[in-house]
């Protein structure tokens, strides 16, 4: 029996009766029921926006863990975001150019000549994953490290030496588009050595304080007690193999399998997707983004630019022959019969954050769950469509 609760934030009787409420408490119990084996979650959360400053629904399903003390999914209860927190990143990177400190166009040549052999790639080309630089978090090293060493704490330069081609895994490069953590490890790098203060420093100042994010947090290291014991037990249950794993008849994760992962350091991810937050707090901070309100009208124009993920090109926006783009740490695509929409889910290996900004009707959906299952048994997207289908059905 899964423990359920639902918010109100002064939403609107046509956005937010008791029944459509009710409708959406229901989704919530109904998918996690239905997914709870299959995706190994115990817990749900979702938080529902009609507007910038507009009315709101928060709602719960479900518990932190599966240990009998467990206690209900609720308010305060913390997920990691993932690669969501790319868009900080992002955000640090135009915040500096804005103020002078650098720009997009330069290269790592400038800001990093300890990686040659990546001298020519601009700090647009590591947001817009089109620098082919190899990702060291589908290495054989790194599962190694998440296996045996989780509560290891890892420097930016140590993540990138597990791909660097004067390393020992000399790693062959991509072309187009090719999404890779390594990218936001150097483009976090470059930031902090613009700026003169730490990745970790910038991200406090320049975002969470500056955007009011009271239940986000980000250290580049093991999180303190106070933090991670709002946050809900993460579960791994991902078997697919890894993208450098070579003949694979089985996953250099497999020893992850199972695992409840929230002891683990997030070092492994840092300026790629290390924060955590509330379901909340994630949408404050990207209507904050889609507002706006970040950074000045030329460095949103460039956080906006589109490439193609087929293609790697740079495109006006997608289509129904090329439905799926990527800009500076954020996503855009066509999901079937919505249309076009920005959307990202951030994963690390036991949580799930999903969020999708409706923009012709100014709603966002963001979804919080604590597992990361294979590809295919992760149905997280179809309860942003039952939620969207109770909202435009009460609409009416």
């Amino acid at each position: 029996m899964f423990a359920a609760g639902v918010m109100i934030f002064a939403a609107s009787a046509a956005q937010a009766d008791s029944a459509g409420i009710a409708e959406i408490q229901a989704a919530l119990d109904s998918w996690l029921a239905a997914r709870s084996s299959a995706e190994m979650v115990t817990g749900v959360a979702a938080y529902i926006s009609f507007g910038d400053n507009g009315p709101a629904i928060e709602a719960f399903a479900g518990k932190v863990g599966n240990g009998s003390q467990d206690v209900p999914v609720r308010q305060g209860t913390l997920f990691q975001i993932g690669s969501t927190s790319k868009s900080f990143t992002a955000a640090l990177i135009l915040k500096l150019e804005a103020g002078g400190k650098l720009s997009i166009d330069d290269t790592l040549g400038k800001w990093l000549p300890q990686y040659p052999a990546w001298e020519d790639v601009t700090i647009k080309r590591l947001l817009n994953m089109t620098s082919g630089i190899p990702n060291y978090s589908e290495t054989e090293a790194m599962s190694r490290i998440w296996v045996n060493e989780p509560a290891r704490d890892l420097t930016a330069e140590n993540l990138i030496e597990l791909v660097n081609p004067i390393g020992k895994d000399n790693l062959s490069q991509n072309s187009g588009y090719h999404y890779s953590n390594t990218n936001y490890i150097l483009a976090g790098m470059v930031a902090a050595k613009a700026a003169g203060h730490s990745y970790r420093d910038l991200v406090h100042e320049m975002i969470i304080q500056a955007f009011g994010l009271r239940d986000t947090f980000y250290e580049s290291g093991t999180y303190p007690d106070a933090v991670t014991e709002r946050l809900a037990h993460g579960f791994f249950n991902n078997p697919a193999c890894a993208e450098y794993q070579p003949k694979c008849t089985e996953s250099w994760n497999h020893g992850l399998m199972g695992r409840d992962v929230r002891g683990m350091s997030t070092s492994w991810a840092q300026a790629a997707g290390g924060a955590i937050a509330d379901a909340r707090d994630v949408d404050r901070w990207m209507r904050a983004v889609f507002g706006g309100y970040v950074v000045p009208p030329k460095q949103q124009s460039e956080w906006m630019d589109l490439v193609s993920i087929r293609t790697g090109q740079p495109i006006a926006d997608v289509t129904t022959d090329d439905p799926r783009g990527f800009s500076l740490g954020l996503g855009k695509a066509i999901l079937g019969s919505f249309g076009a929409h920005w959307f990202y889910q951030g994963e690390t290996l036991g949580y799930r954050t999903l969020y999708v900004w409706f923009e012709k009707e100014n709603l966002m959906i963001t979804l919080q769950t604590n597992s990361q299952p294979a590809a295919e048994a992760d149905k997280l997207h179809d309860l942003i469509g039952v939620i969207y289908s109770i909202i435009q059905d009460k609409a009416k």
